[in-house]
């Protein structure tokens, strides 16, 4: 399965730039800088750019930022936010709408 949103081990500044001309509720996955083994994801907002960080459990199941329900995989976190709204204080109102493809 292909999946275009997902960007690899790119830096936050590179994602932001990759985002910079997209519309608002575009993004796209990375890995993280602070951690290779967990991800960040990079949405447009009306104010830039806002990165949140992916990490596992001890179930190994994903989770968004600090509060949000677990995931079996990253790809099932993406499809449940592209149809419901971020968990997330000042993105409570974005859900993943554009994917930016590499």
């Amino acid at each position: 399965m292909l999946i275009r949103w997902y960007h690899g081990p790119i830096t936050r500044q590179e994602a932001e730039s990759r985002l910079r001309n997209e519309r608002e509720g575009s993004y796209l996955i990375r890995n993280s800088e602070s951690n290779r083994l967990d991800y960040s994801l990079s949405i447009k907002s009306s104010n830039g750019c806002v990165h949140l960080k992916i990490v596992t459990n001890h179930e190994g199941r994903f989770i968004l930022g600090q509060c949000s329900q677990p995931f079996a995989s990253v790809p099932k976190m993406i499809q449940y936010y592209t149809l419901n709204k971020l968990p997330i204080k000042g993105a409570e109102h974005m859900s993943l709408t554009f994917p930016v493809g590499y």
